[in-house]
């Protein structure tokens, strides 16, 4: 069996074209490789997709995406979900944990997909961390590991892979393992909180990816993906863990830095690592496994395990079995009801002076890396308004005695640099709040407007369903008041 088994690919419908997809994928199986991982695709795009892969492979392969969203974060068109942060917030925190990874896994599933990267099982406990935040389930680590293992076991009865990740832990952090080699300076003893979560799903999930991150404390020097002590200690004797070790992306400068001569590819199998995922350079990649396990009987073994494990698990979770694989037609049904119940007020009531029967504007600050969806951030949260009966202005300058609702996006995402408003932004909020009747509306994370010392609407995340989530129950909040 080739080496090219343990890789996946990635295919960027966001950045390239069908037919240079189209090619990747060609070259990829020519390598053998075990599977892909798909990006910014729209879903009817990548089912077609996975069905000329599920043709072409040798074997059985891995589609896989980021689904800690729902289907819909990397396929579009399909189902979106509030982020963990949100889900934990939601009165009925556990059903609504189920329901999304139910129905994430239903909608993946349909496509052809069988891994699910995701959930994320990091302690949201570090507010300068840049990546994790509303990600996160929580603080509590005994919380976290709840809500991980009702996604977990929702989205595998499915017939879906899920993976826990980033082992052991990526909630200390202050900095962006896509952008450099994070360091958790936390003692063994404050860091078996973080540890919590994956020991409770150890024995359940499928696969766990490892995080680029050093933990000196553990043992850990360069990123865990890289370390012994780490993957095949900590996690497999420790723990006890028999599923899937699958790195985070190879091309992060988080791990690509850390290894001198070895490719980072060889080391991480080295470690522990089952699947490799995202290598810069495919064929490269699988040249350097194959030549290490050429030349070092440690590495062949290692090869030999993985090629193994990876055979074993696959097979239950076959990517060519659609028996099940109808889409629900209820679901955008449910992910509104689950997103408009996660929205929910930040220091204080919604004003009085916000009414439905006066007229008022809406404003909006874009404080995210990534360009807006292709509807204009804002567009349906005015028109959820307009629906509700409010007599929403057109975008203008601001008229004394007109209410200002302010939308500020600020989430989570890779290479951003920080867990806080830019200051190009805040400086614009902080004009904005600065007059009279100005009530936000935050898509990011409820500590952002505690922040601010000011009272608002936090509504999580940017996905389209957020929007007229946060209109509908500011209306509610709104009338609720005015009664």
């Amino acid at each position: 069996m080739s080496a090219g088994r343990l890789f996946l690919e990635a295919l960027r419908l966001d950045v390239d074209s069908l037919d240079d997809v189209r090619r990747r994928i060609e070259v990829a199986l020519k390598l053998d490789a075990g599977g892909f991982i798909f990006f910014g695709a729209e879903a009817e795009a990548a089912g077609r997709l996975a069905e000329e892969i599920l043709a072409a492979a040798a074997g059985p392969v891995w589609l896989a995406a980021d689904l800690e969203r729902g289907a819909g974060q990397h396929l579009r068109g399909l189902t979106t979900f509030p982020p963990p942060g949100a889900l934990a917030h939601h009165p009925e925190a556990e059903e609504a944990v189920r329901v999304a990874a139910r129905s994430t896994a239903q909608e993946a599933r349909a496509l052809g997909l069988n891994l699910a990267l995701a959930p994320v099982l990091d302690l949201d406990v570090e507010a300068r961390n840049p990546i994790v935040g509303t990600r996160s389930f929580g603080s509590d680590p005994a919380r976290v590991a709840e809500l991980a293992m009702a996604w977990i076991a929702s989205c595998q009865a499915e017939g879906v892979a899920a993976c826990a990740k980033h082992f052991p832990g990526h909630g200390r952090t202050t900095a962006d393992s896509h952008a450099e080699l994070p360091v958790v300076h936390a003692s063994r003893e404050i860091l078996q909180a973080d540890l919590a979560p994956f020991r409770a799903v150890a024995a359940d999930v499928a696969c766990v990816m490892s995080a680029h991150v050093a933990y000196p404390a553990l043992g850990a020097d360069g990123p865990a993906t890289l370390e012994p002590a780490i993957l095949e200690g900590l996690l497999r004797s420790d723990m006890g863990f028999t599923g899937l070790v699958l790195t985070d992306a190879l091309n992060m400068s988080g791990v690509r830095e850390q290894t001198g001569a070895e490719a980072p590819e060889v080391a991480a199998l080295h470690a522990g690592c089952d699947l490799l995922l995202y290598p810069p350079d495919l064929a490269r990649a699988v040249t350097a496994v194959e030549q290490a396990a050429d030349a070092s009987k440690v590495v062949a073994a290692r090869l030999s395990e993985s090629l193994a494990r990876v055979g074993r698990i696959v097979t239950r979770f076959p990517s060519d079995d659609r028996s099940n694989g109808s889409m629900p037609d209820d679901l955008a049904e449910k992910a509104a009801a689950i997103s408009s119940a996660c929205a929910a007020t930040v220091g204080g009531d919604v004003p009085g002076w916000l009414d439905p029967e006066r007229p008022v504007r809406v404003a909006t600050i874009w404080d995210d890396r990534e360009e807006p969806a292709r509807v204009p951030f804002g567009l349906l949260f005015r028109e959820m308004l307009k629906t509700a009966g409010w007599d929403v202005l057109p975008p203008g300058p601001a008229d004394p005695g007109v209410p200002i609702i302010v939308l500020v996006a600020s989430t989570p995402q890779a290479w951003k640099g920080t867990s806080d408003l830019t200051l190009t932004a805040r400086a614009a909020l902080e004009g904005i709040l600065a007059g009279d009747h100005v009530y936000p509306v935050l898509f990011g994370h409820p500590r952002l407007l505690q922040g601010l010392g000011h009272p608002g609407l936090c509504a999580w995340a940017t996905e389209p369903g957020m929007e007229p989530a946060a209109a509908w129950q500011l209306d509610a909040l709104a009338r609720r008041g005015a009664n």
